[in-house]
């Protein structure tokens, strides 16, 4: 079986045509990154008989200390259940560490189909079956009664740092929709405020997502951001988990959650 190896532009069609196998709407939404220039910088293939049959890759998050997400990994159909997507993975959990890497995410639906049933869930076990653990279920994420799971991997041994808490003059400068969902909410926001959001602020934008028909809101902080958490919950909004020691050791990102 071959190795994987990086991604080139010429790679996009076949690629795009391997995920379109498991999944239309996300072949869609990766074409739109894969075409953007260094789309496909640190994107890898795995072939067989010289035809692409599988992707994987990762990106790294601003503001965080060798943190990745797995992206877009997708064996295509014809080749599935016959270990491509386990070697796949292996070896680039094994590249990442070789960066440095200390965690890594990856995203998971539990839609249930009304034929095929759990679509994901052999990707889910693939993933608890080489150390990933749930770290967050966010409920009707991507669509009502369709769940966000979000499993983590500690790559290196954790270095036991104690982050103290900071000032956080946190200010929201946009509203929007969140990618690959229905109806779903974020607020964008930067740290270079003179004082930290109120309660007030929080409610324009809640009111803002109820005239554009959103459901729900999903908000994300590092958890030395005290008194955001604060706000927050007397806003409406509920504490919906962690992702342990997203930011860098000692510093965890965490995550609210407001039903309109």
């Amino acid at each position: 079986m071959n190795n994987i190896r990086e991604m080139q532009s010429e790679d996009i069609d076949a690629v795009l045509k391997v995920i379109e196998s498991q999944d239309e709407d996300d072949a869609e939404e990766a074409e739109s990154g894969y075409r953007e220039i260094g789309g496909v910088l640190d994107q890898y293939v795995i072939e067989e008989d010289g035809k692409v049959i599988g992707v994987t890759g990762f990106t790294k998050p601003p503001g965080c200390d060798e943190t990745y997400w797995l992206s877009w990994t997708y064996v295509h159909e014809d080749y599935a259940n016959k270990g491509h997507g386990r070697k796949m993975l292996s070896e680039l959990i094994e590249l990442i560490k070789q960066k440095g890497g200390r965690k890594l995410f990856v995203k998971v639906s539990d839609y249930i189909d009304d034929e095929d049933g759990a679509i994901y869930a052999a990707a889910l076990h693939l993933y608890q079956s080489l150390g990933f653990k749930i770290e967050i279920t966010h409920k009707d994420y991507y669509d009502k009664g369709e769940a966000q799971i979000i499993l983590g991997l500690r790559l290196k041994d954790k270095t036991g740092s104690v982050i103290p808490a900071e000032d956080c003059p946190v200010q929201f400068n946009s509203v929007f929709t969140i990618a690959e969902t229905d109806d779903a909410y974020s607020f964008g926001w930067h740290d270079e405020g003179e004082h930290a959001f109120t309660e007030d602020d929080v409610k324009i934008g809640l009111d803002q997502v109820r005239q554009d028909n959103g459901r729900v809101v999903f908000l994300s902080f590092p958890s030395t951001f005290m008194d955001i958490k604060n706000t927050l919950l007397a806003a409406g909004f509920y504490n919906s988990g962690i992702l342990d020691d997203y930011y860098e050791d000692g510093v965890d990102e965490q995550h609210f959650t407001y039903n309109i």
